[in-house]
């Protein structure tokens, strides 16, 4: 009967281990403690500025592709890491994966093993019968009897195999270890201090040699802040996390729009085009092609641009998550010589992630339609105009506006950061005769003389036969009051090979720049055709 009874408690006893395994193994992911080199249990872990881990050899062997040698990029989030002198042995150090490693294994090791067939520590030979709970040992009957009459050992708590066994699984069910690496500079001491200068673990000689002038102290004073600076950053971390996620979702949104828009409008101009083709196929299918090229380049570069904010995204987004679960997992289940050993990077991190700037998706890139002309006068001349790709969204009204074939027209266009301009600058199209307008400005330079030039450009289709007769008066407008308008007029004939003219020395620059000349304000002019 009390061998039963025993057998019955055992059997509880050992069900209830594998709870706390499973419990204790879920708190971490396999692949947190695998490099993503070799996909294997990390070996010699070296951390990176950025957080990210790989073993010393895995890096050695991607370091030694890369043509530059003092500085790469990781493997895994592209941030550039300068190479100290020494190579990759001189990088820090990984203790708290390494540590989480052992202890892990030292679980399922304990967790795997039956209390009747546990080994002797000690002799290694017989089986165990007893355990010590100072030296974290098993021992057998014989090896445990010289372990009470040691010198060293004799006042030292004995336990059954059982109970000596859940403590150790109780012990590292916590998965924070509570010992000390050694120096990797002096094997015997413990890594017990921690240098204010160099921001990272150090040991009693370090002290009195290479951080003798140094501000320094024990590692368990000044871990208790250190936490709580990294948990403080990681509330924000967090939080932006939020936003990026936010900020995904939204570009898939517009990504979506813009396919749909692009459909909507490819729509309309086959439509246009099959009502156009009636009256003269060769004219129409060339501007239904130029169309649908425009149309499809728009879309391409908005996409493109879509496709990029959301790589930096997910990129940035990437880096926060897993700089977030590293610091979270060494602010958690890390010892205070973890924490310590990897404060300065993670602080540095965060803070460099978090000052990163929040992309802009701005409100109109989904923005595209296919706004149909007026085309009985087109017919006539025998000019194609089927309509016009529409890139920014306007109010009906001035919709409206620009749908009628008027024969004249006002408009400006305002040079913002004047002082920057050093090429051609496009103000926005207004059609006229269903021709597209725009007033064209840049800087002339000639015989050492620096001059404001003004161009009005009738930017339409090359391939197709047209032309404009117009008369046009282009002016730049003052800012201050009492000052004239200054203008120049001229009248000229716009085709296909001759769509643009203006005046190269519209004013001088110096007169332009000159605020005391009344045309300039705010480092911006105002130009009118």
């Amino acid at each position: 009967m009390p061998k039963r009874k025993s057998s019955k408690s055992v059997k509880g006893s050992k069900s209830k281990e594998e709870t706390k395994a499973d419990a204790i193994l879920n708190k971490i992911s396999g692949d947190f403690l695998e490099c993503t080199i070799c996909l294997e249990p990390f070996k010699d872990p070296k951390v990176l500025p950025c957080l990210h881990t790989f073993c010393e050899g895995c890096l050695k062997k991607f370091i030694a592709q890369d043509k530059v040698k003092n500085k790469f990029q990781c493997p895994t989030c592209r941030t550039e890491t300068v190479l100290p002198k020494g190579g990759v042995s001189k990088l820090k150090n990984n203790f708290f994966v390494q540590s989480l490693s052992d202890t892990i294994d030292t679980h399922k090791s304990l967790v795997s093993k039956e209390d009747g067939k546990v080994q002797c520590d000690n002799c290694e030979e017989d089986g165990a019968s007893q355990g010590c709970v100072v030296c974290e040992e098993f021992l057998c009957d014989e090896c445990a009897c010289g372990h009470r009459r040691g010198k060293r050992t004799r006042g030292h708590e004995v336990v059954g195999v059982a109970e000596l066994k859940e403590r150790l699984i109780t012990k590292t069910g916590s998965l924070k270890s509570n010992s000390l690496p050694t120096c990797p500079k002096h094997r015997d001491e413990k890594l017990k201090f921690y240098c204010e200068t160099c921001k990272h673990p150090i040991c009693r000689d370090c002290t009195v040699l290479q951080h003798k002038a140094h501000k320094y102290g024990y590692l368990e004073d000044a871990v208790s802040d250190a936490r709580t600076e990294i948990k403080n950053k990681l509330k924000a971390a967090k939080k932006k996390i939020t936003t990026y996620q936010d900020k995904a979702r939204a570009v898939t949104k517009k990504q979506d729009e813009l396919y749909t828009r692009n459909k909507k409008a490819a729509d309309g101009i086959n439509a246009a085009a099959k009502e156009e083709i009636k009256y003269l196929t060769g004219l129409v299918k060339g501007k239904q092609t130029e169309l649908k090229e425009k149309l499809s380049s728009i879309t391409a570069t908005r996409s493109k641009q879509l496709s990029a904010t959301a790589d930096s995204i997910e990129s940035t987004l990437d880096s926060l998550s897993s700089t977030v679960d590293f610091s979270q997992r060494v602010v958690e289940h890390g010892s205070d010589f973890d924490v310590m050993n990897v404060y300065s990077d993670v602080t540095t991190r965060l803070e460099s992630l978090l000052e990163g700037p929040t992309p802009d998706i701005p409100d109109d890139i989904s923005y595209i339609m296919f706004e149909p002309s007026n085309s009985t006068m087109q017919k006539k001349e025998k000019v194609v105009a089927l309509g016009n790709i529409v890139e920014e969204e306007v109010e009906d009204d001035e919709m409206e506006e620009d749908e009628e074939s008027r024969a004249e027209a006002t408009f400006r266009f305002t040079v913002e950061n004047f002082s920057e301009l050093n090429k051609r600058k496009f103000g926005p199209a207004v059609f006229i005769r269903n021709l597209p307008c725009k007033i064209m400005t840049r800087p002339n330079h000639q015989d050492n003389k620096k001059s404001l030039a003004i161009f009005l450009l009738c930017d339409a289709d090359s391939k197709s036969l047209w032309s404009c007769r117009a008369s046009v008066e282009l002016r730049l407008i003052p800012q201050k009051e009492g000052v004239q308008t200054h203008k120049l007029n001229y009248q000229h004939v716009f085709y296909n090979r001759d769509n643009n003219r203006g005046y190269a020395e519209f004013m001088p620059w110096h007169e332009v720049c000159d605020p005391q000349k009344g045309y300039i304000k705010d480092d911006k002019i105002i130009l009118e055709a």
